[in-house]
């Protein structure tokens, strides 16, 4: 549930150098955690885990908690997608999931009792906004009872969206329900790329989500970019870096796309010879380095990017930012 933070130095200078990468390029676990998922193991028994709390309990739970919760469901299935999903149209398997789920919550606001104060809380997927109105009401409403949420102005409250999926209205009551960062599925939005991987999502629908998000004062909108993609080269890419910097988020992060069919099925459905070469996927990255900066954007590091006057790259200049399991953060969590 909870993974300590480091603080980050600022980064005053990016320096792309690709034959470097050619050198180091080796597969590895995702780093998106630590320790990394390859670190963990059933070693660690639930004993364990409680002699963890007793020990956060002893330092006085110096640090608020940092929650996410993952909502597997989706519609359709995107080809590339390595994340834990279920493609179902059938309602009722939420049912289930959902109260597995507030047991767990039940459970682990019990363990954490004097220790439950929240600052930054996560739903991902999947499609978190699967959960209709009703079903994300209640579970925030759960969440509140077993857990202390600091206020709107302080805490971190993020969803992932995608822009297929939610009306404007939608947008609307999301941020009624007490979240203040939204992240957008894009990936691409030349349409051939869009063909290939099974996510038809035209630029209007996405701009509509932006301009709802703006008026209901989302405190951060994050597009998410996916380079290495089959049938993607250095000219969609610059179009697809175009549209996006002209939407003007606030956040963006530029994603390496992993092709592991053999780990995740639906990449079966994409052909390999559509994929651009190692090559040509270092000379997109180097392609969005040079734009994102061109635009003003500010390299908060990895593969993310934020706007001068956004909260994490103000952090990152004042040697305040941190990364935890959540990603990129301006709080310290426990």
């Amino acid at each position: 549930m909870t993974v300590s933070t480091t603080a980050l130095p600022q980064m005053h200078h990016v320096e792309f150098d690709a034959g470097l990468i050619s050198r180091l390029s080796q597969s590895g676990p995702r780093y998106t955690s630590y320790p990394t998922a390859d670190r963990f193991s059933e070693s660690f028994s639930y004993r364990d885990y409680l002699h963890a709390i007793a020990h956060a309990r002893a330092r006085g739970g110096r640090h608020p908690l940092s929650l996410y919760l993952h909502i597997p469901f989706c519609d359709t299935v995107c080809y590339y997608c390595g994340c834990n999903k279920i493609v179902t149209k059938k309602r009722e398997k939420v049912v289930t999931y959902l109260g597995y789920l507030k047991r767990e919550i039940e459970m682990q606001g019990k363990l954490f009792v004097g220790l439950n104060h929240v600052e930054q809380l996560h739903f991902g997927g999947g499609t978190p906004t699967y959960l209709s109105d009703e079903q994300m009401v209640d579970l925030m409403n759960h969440i509140r009872r077993w857990f202390q949420l600091t206020d709107d102005d302080k805490g971190e409250y993020s969803i992932e969206v995608d822009p297929r999926s939610v009306s404007a209205e939608r947008i609307h009551r999301l941020r009624k329900q007490g979240f203040n960062r939204i992240s957008l599925g894009v990936q691409d939005v030349d349409p051939e790329v869009q063909r290939a991987v099974n996510r038809i999502q035209p630029e209007d629908m996405t701009l509509e989500v932006i301009r709802a998000a703006r008026e209901a004062k989302f405190r951060s909108i994050s597009i998410d970019l996916i380079y290495g993609l089959p049938k993607q080269n250095l000219q969609t890419m610059a179009q697809t870096l175009s549209k996006v910097i002209a939407a003007n988020p606030d956040r963006i992060a530029v994603y390496h796309y992993a092709h592991l069919p053999h780990l995740f099925k639906p990449q079966r459905r994409i052909h390999e010879a559509d994929l651009p070469s190692s090559d040509a996927k270092l000379d997109m990255l180097a392609l969005c380095i040079k734009r994102l900066n061109e635009a003003g954007y500010v390299y908060i590091g990895m593969d993310h990017f934020a706007k001068p006057d956004d909260e994490l790259a103000v952090a990152q200049r004042q040697g305040r930012l941190h990364r935890n399991f959540q990603g990129y953060s301006t709080v310290v969590t426990g």
